[in-house]
């Protein structure tokens, strides 16, 4: 069976697999779109609880740089601004 590998490159993210040196995508599909929501959904559940869960409403994950400087991916739900009214 084919181990697929998830990657970005300078336009997109992709998902398929790599050669044998896994240097290079032997095939490869953009999934850009399909990602990004996987990782929102991905984020909700693990770090807010689910999307019906109120304990938290912001959340993340971080890393520091060899430089010192962090980098922050935070998932957030806010109410509508229209909900007020």
């Amino acid at each position: 069976m084919a181990e697929y590998h998830v990657g970005c490159g300078a336009f997109a993210i992709y998902a398929g697999t790599l050669n044998k040196d896994k240097t290079m995508w032997k095939n490869k599909t953009e999934c850009t779109d399909e990602a990004i929501n996987a990782v929102r959904d991905y984020m909700v559940q693990e770090v807010l609880g689910g999307f019906d869960c109120r304990k938290a409403t912001s959340s993340g994950y971080e890393w520091t740089l060899k430089d010192g400087r962090i980098v922050e991916l935070r998932v957030s739900i806010k109410q509508s601004a229209d909900k007020g009214k």
